[in-house]
């Protein structure tokens, strides 16, 4: 029986296992390529030796460059989609929450902006992992979000309109500066005096807030 190969050509071998913690080292190595060079540079062999691992242990914990980027995306997104279903869980208003829900959100956002952007580039590329995944997102965090939303509009928290817009709004006051921020920084698209003012509203934490309780203002009906 043959030994299965990584596409770089390297095999196997059955009944060797890697060392302990591989694993963990591979994803922590994909993790620092992904920064460095993008998902372009997401190679197999790149990975690797960032690793300081065979090739063959790449192929013995994820077989492919695909299913390996797969488990960084995931990985990278577990933390997130936790704290926001916590909060949509929790205790409060359903406005207190979609607040709250939403800050996690911008918390991420802002602590993995670079990822974040890499990603939806990749994805636009036809980068497969990247696209599938943000394909998926329909089912994770918008998923409670428009819940949230749709709660709050039923206790006369907030104007009666499609959830789906009221979450454009929201995403479009706090989390769309965040990614034309990142997009102008690299390289500073229109000079680095405003790209560089940019990047200090869009990722300040207190303007985000300013700017997320000026949406909720704006979404609270008349009177309320």
């Amino acid at each position: 029986m043959l030994a299965p190969r990584s596409s770089a050509g390297a095999a196997y071998r059955p009944g060797t296992a890697p060392r302990p913690g591989t694993r963990d080292r591979l994803l922590a190595a994909g993790r620092d390529v992904l920064r460095a060079h993008g998902f372009r540079g997401l190679t197999i062999r790149a990975v690797a030796a960032a690793a300081d691992a065979n090739l063959g242990s790449f192929v013995y914990h994820f077989g492919t460059r695909d299913a390996f980027v797969r488990a960084l995306i995931e990985e990278w997104y577990a933390p997130v989609f936790k704290g926001v279903s916590r909060v949509a869980a929790g205790g409060g208003t359903a406005l207190e929450r979609l607040r709250a829900a939403v800050l996690e959100l911008v918390d991420f956002g802002i602590e993995h902006d670079r990822f974040v952007g890499t990603m939806i580039m990749a994805a636009a590329d036809d980068d497969a992992p990247a696209r599938e995944f943000l394909q998926s997102l329909a089912g994770r965090h918008p998923r409670l979000l428009l819940s949230l939303i749709a709660e709050a509009r039923a206790a006369r928290s907030l104007v009666d309109e499609e959830p789906m817009q009221i979450l454009c709004f929201l995403m479009a006051a706090v989390a769309l500066p965040l990614l034309v921020a990142n997009a102008w920084q690299r390289p500073p698209l229109f000079g680095k005096t405003l790209s560089a003012r940019l990047g200090r509203i869009a990722c300040d934490r207190a303007r985000i807030l300013q700017r997320l309780d000026w949406a909720i203002h704006g979404l609270t009906p008349r009177g309320s």
